[in-house]
């Protein structure tokens, strides 16, 4: 199942809100889909939240008032971080109705889709990264596109026959497989891949082990044994 871009645009300017990685992010987007600033902030998600959207909403000489839309990531990734992240949106767009108009990303989504535009040609690969243990998130890259975020087990994973990628988050649960390639989370890329986004009626946060991977099995892709 791949990804369908949304068709509603976010109006702007539009704060972005990314609390999943090992440094929370803020940005603020123009109307024509540019940064007008953005900033990182290293350090507990509670300290280094509000810092980074005071730096991107001064820089950007903005207001939460003057804000018409929220894109935030739905995760997966650190837990307090995108909770902290929902509880601010939620309180701010009830100070400011104008702006509460959502639009989430899914961390794993976007790494796979940063994956495709630095690898043109990319046919079929697979994206992990951490949940617990002997389980991970995972979103398949099929002919050049991402799927959506499923759940991979050891066993799916040691037999996965394609390129292998793993996106560190904050707290690693467990060592990655040695033939995986490390990604660098990169949210300030979004603006590369702005189809990611999609419109929600609420913030809502990514749920993990609603959809399970089928357990490889190659014979399943073999050509029949004629008869």
């Amino acid at each position: 199942m791949e990804i369908h871009p949304s068709t509603i645009p976010p109006a702007s300017p539009t704060l972005v809100i990314d609390g999943s990685g090992s440094v929370v992010f803020a940005g603020v987007l123009g109307s024509s889909g540019n940064w007008l600033a953005r900033s990182e902030q290293m350090g507990a998600p509670l300290e280094s939240l509000f810092p980074a959207i005071e730096a991107t909403l001064e820089a950007a000489q903005l207001t939460l008032a003057d804000i018409r839309s929220f894109i935030y990531c739905e995760g997966p990734g650190s837990v307090l971080g995108l909770r902290l992240c929902a509880m601010a949106i939620e309180t701010w767009s009830r100070l400011y109705p104008q702006s509460a108009h959502y639009y989430a990303y899914n961390s794993l989504q976007l790494a796979a889709a940063l994956i495709c535009v630095d690898t043109p040609g990319l046919d079929q690969a697979l994206l992990i990264s951490d949940w617990k243990k002997s389980t991970w998130n995972a979103v398949k890259i099929r002919n050049g596109q991402p799927s959506v975020t499923e759940v991979a087990n050891d066993d799916t994973i040691a037999n996965w026959p394609d390129s292998l990628y793993h996106l560190p988050q904050r707290k690693g649960w467990q060592q990655a497989p040695a033939n995986a390639t490390a990604v660098e989370y990169r949210p300030e890329r979004l603006t590369e891949v702005l189809h990611l986004p999609r419109p929600t009626e609420t913030v809502k946060l990514y749920a993990s082990g609603v959809n399970v991977f089928q357990k490889w099995i190659p014979e399943r892709h073999r050509a029949p044994t004629p008869s």
